[in-house]
This record gives C-alpha cells, sequence and structure tokens, in this order.
C-alpha cells in the first residue's frame, strides 16, 4: 500500500523524528503527567503519530531509529526520576547523572525499536502499517526484557470497563485495544476506509461491553465471599534513616504503636512494608524474637506479616516476609524471587573474579518458590516490593490460589517523585489480570487497597506515617490469564513470524 501524501512539513526525515519522540513523551504523559492522576484518553492518539512518522521510512534502519526514537521519549518522561536517584544514592554529579539515566532510557527504547523494525519487515509482506505496527508493539512489549518493566496501555487501567479484558489476556490484550483503536482511528481519518473503523470500534467497544457484562458478575461474588480485616502500617522512614542501627529501637517503637492503634481498630492481621522490622531475623526461627528485639508490643496478639531481612550464612541474605501467629510462631517465609539486578544484586559475580574481590558477597539471594502463607484463617499471595508490577511474578503466585494478594514495598529510594505512583497503577492490573484483592504496604507510600477490578478503594499520600484497615474480599477461582499466561504475545509472535516467512519468499 502506498504511503498517504504527508503534510509538507512532515516530508523532511528530522520533522519525522521530532513526531517519534514527541508520539513516545506523550503516550508516558498518559500515565506520569503534573495532575498526578492518569490521562488514558491521550495515550490514544500515539499509535497514529507513529503512523505518520514510519509511513515515510524507506528502510527497516530508518523503522527502528524512529521506533527508537519514540521509546526514548516515553522512558525520559515516565522515569525522568532516575536522574534525581543516581544522585541521591549513587553520588552522580548532575552532569554525570542526566548522561547515566539516558542510557538507562535508550536502552529501554530498544524496544520500541524493535517493534518499528518488525513493523516495516511485515510491512514488505503486504500487511498495512495501521495492522503491522500494533502487532510489533504487542510482541515487542511482551517479549522482551525490562529492567522496570511497563506496557504502553498501563493508563487504562482507570478506565473500569475497558480494563476488565486484562482477566483474559493480560497488559498484551490491553495493549491491542489502545493500539489497534488509536492506529484504525486514525487509518479511517486519512483513508477513509471501512476495515480500520471496523477494527478501531471493535477493538475499543468490544472490551468496553465485556467490562459491562463481566462487572456485575463480580458484585454477586463479592456479596457471598467472605471478608478479612487488614490492617496496614506505612511508618515513612527514610532511606539514610533506616540504615542508621541507631534509630532501629525507634522505628521498631512506631511499628509496634502503630500495630496496636490498628489491632484497636478491629485488624484481624496487619502489613509491615518491606524490610520494615529493623533488625535481620535467623533462618529457621520457630517464634518470634523476645524481649527487646519483639515485632509486637506485649498483650498484642493480632497476626502479622512482616517485611524483614533473613540471615543465613555470611553470604545468605533473603528479603522475606514472615508470618507471625497470634502466639508469637512463625507460620512461614516468604521469599523475594525476583531480585533487581544492580540493586539487590550484583550480574556476573559468580562467574567474574575482578567482582568478588571488589563485592564481598553477589547480594541477596532469590527464593526457589513463589508463595502463599497462612494467616489469620486465610491464604495470603505475597508479592515482595516490584513483583507486583511484573505479570508473571504474580501469575506465579496466583496459580498457587491464593485467596487475597499482599504486596510489601520500599519505594522510599525514589523521592517524592511520579514512581510510587506509577508503581501503585501498574500494581492495579495485576488485581484484574488475577481476580484477586490486592492490599500494599509500602514504607512511604503509595499504599493501598485494590479491588479485584482493578479500582482503588484506599490510596495513601506518599511520605507521611499513614495507616488503615481494610475489608478485603477472600476470593477463589483461576482466570484465563492465571490459567494460560500471556497467550497473547504469543499468538502474536506466531503470526508476525509467520509474516516474516512470507516475507522472505517474496525476497526470492
Amino acid at each position: 500500500m502506498s504511503p498517504a501524501v504527508p503534510h509538507p512539513w512532515l516530508a523532511h526525515p528530522r520533522a519525522r523524528s521530532l513526531l517519534a519522540l514527541a508520539s513516545g513523551a506523550l503516550l508516558a504523559t498518559s500515565v506520569v503527567n503534573p495532575s498526578g492522576t492518569p490521562f488514558p484518553a491521550i495515550a490514544f492518539p500515539f499509535a497514529g503519530l507513529m503512523l505518520v512518522a514510519l509511513d515515510g521510512a524507506p528502510t527497516i534502519k530508518r523503522a527502528a531509529w524512529l521506533g527508537w526514537l519514540a521509546g526514548f521519549g516515553c522512558n525520559a518522561v515516565a522515569f525522568y526520576w532516575i536522574v534525581g536517584l543516581l544522585q541521591a544514592f549513587a553520588y552522580f554529579p548532575l552532569v554525570a547523572a542526566i548522561p547515566v539515566a539516558a542510557l538507562l532510557w535508550a536502552a529501554q527504547g530498544l524496544t520500541m525499536a524493535l517493534a518499528a523494525a518488525f513493523a516495516a519487515s511485515v510491512r514488505r509482506a503486504g500487511v498495512p502499517l495501521w495492522v503491522g505496527f500494533p502487532l510489533a508493539v504487542i510482541a515487542a512489549f511482551g517479549a522482551s526484557p525490562s529492567l522496570f518493566p511497563w506496557n504502553p496501555s498501563a493508563s487504562l487501567v482507570d478506565w473500569t470497563e475497558v480494563a476488565q479484558v486484562a482477566e483474559l489476556g493480560g497488559a498484551a490484550l490491553l495493549d491491542a485495544v489502545l493500539l489497534f483503536t488509536g492506529a484504525g482511528a486514525f487509518e479511517a481519518m486519512r483513508r477513509r476506509r471501512a476495515l480500520p473503523t471496523v477494527v478501531a470500534l471493535v477493538a475499543l467497544f468490544g472490551a468496553w461491553t465485556f467490562g459491562l457484562l463481566r462487572l456485575p458478575a463480580l458484585e454477586a461474588t463479592y456479596e457471598e465471599a467472605p471478608t478479612l480485616r487488614v490492617g496496614v502500617v506505612q511508618p515513612n522512614v527514610g532511606i539514610h534513616d533506616k540504615r542508621d542501627r541507631r534509630l532501629a529501637p525507634r522505628h521498631l517503637l512506631q511499628l509496634r504503636s502503630m500495630t496496636a492503634e490498628l489491632e484497636r481498630q478491629g485488624a484481624e492481621v496487619v502489613l509491615w512494608p518491606e524490610t520494615a522490622y529493623p533488625y535481620p531475623m535467623g533462618r529457621g526461627m520457630d517464634y518470634e524474637p523476645v524481649g527487646t528485639y519483639r515485632m509486637r508490643a506485649i498483650g498484642s496478639n493480632v497476626p502479622l506479616l512482616a517485611g524483614t531481612i533473613t540471615r543465613g550464612g555470611e553470604c545468605e541474605r533473603w528479603n522475606s516476609v514472615v508470618a507471625v501467629t497470634p502466639e508469637g510462631r512463625i507460620a512461614g517465609v516468604a521469599d523475594k524471587v525476583v531480585l533487581l539486578h544492580f540493586g539487590e544484586t550484583v550480574p556476573g559475580w559468580h562467574v567474574l573474579p575482578p567482582l568478588r574481590d571488589y563485592f564481598r558477597c553477589p547480594g541477596l539471594t532469590a527464593g526457589e518458590t513463589p508463595s502463599v502463607l497462612p494467616s489469620a484463617g486465610a491464604r495470603v499471595g505475597v508479592l515482595n516490593c516490584y513483583e507486583d508490577v511484573l505479570a508473571d511474578a504474580t501469575r506465579d503466585v496466583a496459580a498457587l490460589d491464593p485467596q487475597w494478594l499482599a504486596n510489601f514495598t520500599n519505594d522510599a529510594w525514589f523521592g517524592d517523585t511520579a514512581e510510587p505512583h506509577l508503581h501503585q497503577l501498574i500494581a492495579r492490573l495485576r488485581a484484574i489480570e488475577s481476580r484477586r484483592e490486592l492490599v500494599r504496604a509500602v514504607n512511604t507510600g503509595v499504599s493501598s487497597h485494590v479491588r479485584a477490578d482493578g479500582v482503588s478503594l484506599i490510596e495513601t499520600p506518599t511520605f507521611e506515617p499513614a495507616s488503615f484497615v481494610a475489608e478485603v474480599t477472600l476470593l477463589e477461582g483461576v482466570t484465563l490469564h492465571t490459567w494460560l499466561g500471556d497467550w497473547v504475545t504469543s499468538l502474536v509472535l506466531g503470526v508476525l513470524l509467520g509474516l516474516l516467512v512470507v516475507v522472505s519468499f517474496h525476497r526470492e
């Protein structure tokens, strides 16, 4: 199909480059903006703007360049806070922090570069861009590794009816709704053809209709299911204070006091955030520490799910959550399975001797399996730190059939930026995918209670002490997404690979 005649300004390669960069920045603005709330509507033009940018790309290499620019623009806006992170904790001066952050944005932008290259490749087999580009983006985001995972459709979780399709196909299916709606609508406007119009309408209103039909059934489930009163402690301890061992007694007193207050409010179990307990716990302990180090105040007997570091040998440390019964017995330990490279582990430590000379230990030890802990008569699926933004990690926990999900996080590293709110936004999709209510205990916020339809019932402000008691509905059953995983990406990858085979035959 011949490209549409562009506006004279867009005929220049630099103009198309600027358009690609701006389209990515616009997509990120749908989730990170001064209002502090998602703006789903402004995510839809992204696909159309990229069609214009890619329409005149003469080569696959040029298409990849435009895709990379879009990815760079998106990551630079969404992860602007990386600069401050490097200054605060790596002690980089601003002149060094900006280029190092730019390297991360550039690396994350490779996902969109791959998508644009795929779209240009299958175009040679006769697949129009308005079809090929959405397919390629879905495949690239579903199959590419990422240090900070995100999906183009992240903001759509705020459109409750539309977001419910994530129960069927996860973030990839929601991406399909966004991209085919945007690309189809734009193609219909500029070429006045019926098929793109039909595709755009089916994508958007099909998802919306599914949500309208599914939500009443969920409401009926809520009415019949038992509930559990879950208390959340947000102590608001800064990173530097957390590292000061002299302050540990004060922090523990604060945790005890806030827990006792939640117990008086009727909490049946209380959550402490990631590594909130300020002392390491020995591996294999049968009971909570006693005396000065006891976790709960004397007389308190509310069950506890507490984030802590557990220790074994010299280099054996786990980022853990321990379940403490009313009698003080340790009923179970859940270790973080997916560790953050560079932040929690030293990549290559086991194979590169110079790293072993510089770092005494390789970092934390990864947990062997996802965990469901017993607490207050219910089964809770544990998501430690950023595991609640990882669809596969959450799915592995959901497959163990917990009755609710709990996330234990410390986002104090990122300061008063958009990161805690972006983390909260992405985590909400995990509740829909698994159809489990999610309670998040976050050291400096955002702590929250998210229903199984992705709606936030409670969200705390950031960087101030807070607590609440949530009435959590205990649910059962397995969703299609939990059962099959990311079948949408697998299907799309199969289609794209088939089209690339067609392209190779055409070249012969």
